[in-house]
């Protein structure tokens, strides 16, 4: 664990305390790495996951008292109004909220279903959705809310047979940007990080195939691999007061594949 996580010290020059955050994939990943930053600002961070030892891990190297796991599955979407409102009732509000929950899976076109296509909707955008549709029921109209969603470089096409997968992130980016404009007036901000290959290793293999070997070999991505930490750190900073006047904004991280 890098060592001002273990000190309480920040990586970047702002703080978090008094916010309240909700982060979802917290059980690995992305969303671990978040959860680590947010609280390592300060932050109280709400956990939600499908894995509760994931969530327990993630604790592990949050400092003590400053998180809250909630058991979630997001493809249950009837049941995400109620979890919203037990996370939001920890601390009497939520102040941001950051989407990282994801599923990968490579697939030609003449394997992509409707389920699998369903699916990753459901995870990456539905869930997405409804989860913002709920926090917006319960806030007041001037109460602040900073919202950020990790989509990806898929969205943008670069890469074959993750149709499923790369059109529900360019579902998600559409719908935060239309958000973005509609919420502006009730004091909400909403922002994407579009990341290239991240070194998630639940995701490796599952997703990339043999891009790991492109990677490497041919330069397709010449800055390397980007580590989950960098993407966490873009995250906290949408959370923070440095970016309460960027809206609608798609922040690539994108490892020097042209966009």
């Amino acid at each position: 664990m890098p060592e001002y996580y273990a000190t309480g010290e920040t990586s970047v020059a702002f703080s978090l305390g008094q916010k309240v955050i909700l982060v979802t994939g917290a059980s690995s990943g992305i969303g671990r790495s978040t959860c680590r930053e947010l609280a390592g600002h300060g932050a109280s961070v709400i956990l939600l996951a499908r894995r509760e030892a994931g969530m327990r891990e993630t604790m592990s190297t949050m400092p003590e008292g400053q998180g809250l796991p909630i058991k979630t599955d997001l493809r249950d979407l009837a049941s995400l109004p109620a979890i919203v409102e037990q996370a939001r009732s920890w601390k009497g509000r939520i102040d941001g909220f950051v989407h990282c929950a994801g599923i990968g899976g490579r697939a030609r076109l003449r394997d992509v279903t409707p389920e699998l296509v369903a699916k990753n909707m459901l995870v990456h955008t539905y869930s997405f959705v409804e989860i913002v549709r709920v926090l917006m029921r319960l806030k007041k109209k001037t109460e602040p809310l900073q919202i950020a969603a990790i989509s990806s470089l898929a969205a943008e096409g670069h890469d074959k047979q993750l149709l499923a997968y790369g059109a529900a992130k360019a579902a998600l980016e559409a719908a935060a940007k239309i958000m973005a404009v509609e919420l502006a007036a009730r004091s909400t901000l909403v922002n994407l990080i579009r990341p290239a290959f991240v070194n998630t290793v639940s995701r490796n293999e599952e997703l990339l195939g043999d891009f790991a070997v492109r990677l490497e070999k041919n330069g397709y991505q010449p800055l390397g691999i980007i580590p989950p930490e960098e993407v966490a750190q873009m995250a906290a900073y949408l959370m923070s007061p440095a970016a309460t006047h960027i809206s609608g904004m798609v922040f690539s991280l994108n490892g020097g594949v042209p966009c």
